[in-house]
């Protein structure tokens, strides 16, 4: 009885060992076909919506479109492949990129991850809430927590049955990538500043993330564009240039001081030679103002245009079809463009 019983524990013992190495075996995601159509560097206007947008309601004259990854950011309205491919489709035949809109350095209650009992019980990583954006908190982006939220490579079957039965786990990265979407437009790049103030490791930290982002969304689907907004500070890096597609500016030149009102020559002058640096690498630049004026907008469209960056004017909601003024200056070479800081 005793030779039995103990060979009945070795056996469990023997099954659990293989069980508990089955789940950590890998599982990967399946790769993906690469992207196709033009190059974002051949883009001369763009367009940026993410409240309501229409495929049926677009300009054939937007080269990039910004959206968000579902009709009102929640899980429930996703847009499907089908609907990214009319996004993409131009009434005279022509592509579009279409680049999906993901704020990595907030968490948004109205998104598919949100638990809402985070408002009573934070955990470790989530700051305090956006003033100016309820619904939106500030994260503390480079603990592995939140990553895992937006990016996970390495899965495992663990994390593959895990996902059946919590489709919440499934990382952001990977719906926009099988939703169709030849990129991401990172947004709140600029945390680093914020919450990262007294971390000596924010900036690598922010350009390590972002770069896990990108190394993982190109090896699913080669030629996954990456853009950034704002956080220009960090084109004094060469590894953060590398890292990117594109780069994107809100409020160039007005609004820093409040709507419509013209920004001082001091942060004007710092931001479009960070910039320049992007544009001298040869990276797109693009640039939403947010004002209404139009003789504001001409005026800020010709000194975009002067400095070879792509403008767009847009509603601070970005609720409204995007608007496309007649280029009254072609983009200029990147030789051309605002001469770059020294190297520091």
């Amino acid at each position: 009885m005793n030779s039995i019983r103990v060979s009945a524990l070795a056996a469990t013992a023997v099954l659990a060992i293989a069980i508990a190495a089955g789940v950590r075996m890998p599982a990967p995601r399946e790769a993906l076909p690469a992207r196709g159509g033009p190059a974002l560097t051949e883009a001369r206007s763009w367009g940026y919506q993410l409240q309501g947008p229409r495929a049926d309601r677009l300009a054939d004259a937007i080269d990039v479109l910004v959206i968000d990854y579902s009709r009102d950011g929640s899980a429930g309205k996703v847009f499907t492949q089908a609907d990214v491919a009319a996004f993409r489709r131009r009434a005279d035949g022509r592509g579009r990129i279409v680049l999906a809109y993901l704020s990595i350095g907030e968490a948004e209650t109205y998104r598919y991850y949100w638990n809402p009992d985070w408002r009573r019980s934070p955990p470790s990583w989530l700051g305090a809430e956006n003033k100016e954006w309820r619904g939106n908190f500030q994260v503390r982006y480079w603990a592995p927590e939140w990553q895992r939220i937006i990016v996970a490579p390495g899965r495992t079957q663990l994390d593959r049955v895990r996902e059946y039965f919590e489709p919440a786990r499934v990382p952001y990265i990977d719906r926009i990538l099988e939703a169709g979407f030849d990129g991401v437009y990172l947004d709140r790049i600029d945390a680093y500043a914020e919450l990262g103030r007294g971390r000596a490791s924010a900036a690598a930290d922010m350009i390590g993330f972002v770069a896990a982002i990108g190394a993982y969304a190109r090896a699913r689907k080669p030629g996954f564009l990456v853009v950034a907004q704002n956080g220009e500070e960090l084109l004094l890096r060469a590894d953060w240039r590398r890292g990117l597609d594109g780069v994107a500016k809100e409020d160039l030149l007005f609004g820093i001081d409040g709507e419509e009102q013209p920004n001082g020559d001091g942060a004007i002058t710092r931001s479009q030679r960070l910039l320049g640096r992007a544009k001298a690498d040869g990276l797109p630049v693009f640039v939403v103002e947010y004002i209404s004026d139009n003789a504001l907008r001409r005026q800020a469209q010709a000194r975009i245009g002067e400095l070879g960056f792509i403008a767009l004017f847009a509603t601070r909601g970005l609720d409204a079809p995007p608007a496309v003024l007649k280029p009254q200056i072609e983009p200029v070479a990147a030789s051309s463009a605002t001469t770059p800081p020294p190297a520091r």
